[in-house]
């Protein structure tokens, strides 16, 4: 005999989890009417428990008024997947690149529409920059704060807007959605993210890391003082941070 679940609110709201989830596989979303029929309940309590989970970030909606599931879910997986043993492995990686290339290295996720940062090592060089710089710094500024955004899934992205608003100047005036969409497309196009900031003097390199569905599970950033990156060193790096987010995401 089944248990008696003692939160049916809960319980529904769970299955609507299950609904996106079995019927969401395709990329195509779910109408209200047959997450209605899948809960047994009227149209209208539906579309109570839809908004609700909305508000919350668990569900997204669409133009075409169709359900997916939203950034929230996106976060539970990639929590579950950046797990302790990812973790384990993923630390010497990180510190294998630092040591390569002998600068500061930093990986990064996206948790609730922000970076956050996992993991951290710093290089042998004698002049070292702390990628906790980044901290004090708008989103958009940083480069694996763009890697993440450019990889992020529309409902992603638009959290990060709804967070951090536009760009602006902290990332070439960028004051309009369509500036920014064409500016994540050159960030993918490249498969990475770099710029060169005169007022810290610092050359910055960020990649995607993305696990064999391509999905993404997070940012690979290397930073260094500008004096020292010269075209040669650009190209090392480049190289070296490449291979390093793809073994992160053989591990994932």
């Amino acid at each position: 005999m089944a248990a008696t679940v003692p939160i049916q609110s809960i319980k529904r709201a769970l299955d609507v989890l299950d609904a996106l989830t079995e019927r969401g596989l395709g990329g195509e979303g779910v109408s209200l009417q047959a997450i209605a029929e899948r809960l047994g309940v009227a149209s209208s309590t539906a579309h109570n428990i839809l908004k609700t989970m909305v508000l919350c970030g668990y569900v997204a909606r669409d133009d075409q008024h169709l359900y997916r599931l939203g950034p929230r879910c996106r976060d539970l997986a990639r929590g579950s997947t950046l797990s302790a043993k990812f973790m384990a492995t993923a630390q010497g990686t990180i510190h294998a690149l630092a040591e390569r290339t002998g600068e500061s290295v930093v990986l990064a996720t996206l948790v609730h529409g922000r970076r956050f940062p996992l993991l951290r090592a710093d290089g042998h060089a004698v002049l070292r920059v702390s990628p906790t710089f980044e901290e004090l710094s708008a989103f958009f500024r940083m480069v694996t704060g763009r890697v993440l955004a450019a990889y992020a899934t529309p409902e992603e992205l638009s959290e990060m807007v709804a967070v951090h608003g536009l760009p602006g100047e902290s990332w070439n005036g960028i004051e309009a959605e369509e500036g920014l969409m064409a500016a994540l497309a050159e960030v993918r196009r490249a498969g990475m993210a770099e710029e060169e900031c005169h007022r810290t003097e610092v050359y910055s390199l960020a990649v995607p890391v993305l696990d064999a569905c391509d999905q993404l599970l997070g940012a690979l950033g290397v930073h260094l003082p500008a004096s020292r990156a010269t075209p040669e060193r650009r190209e090392k790096i480049r190289r070296a941070i490449a291979a390093a987010a793809k073994r992160l995401g053989h591990h994932a």
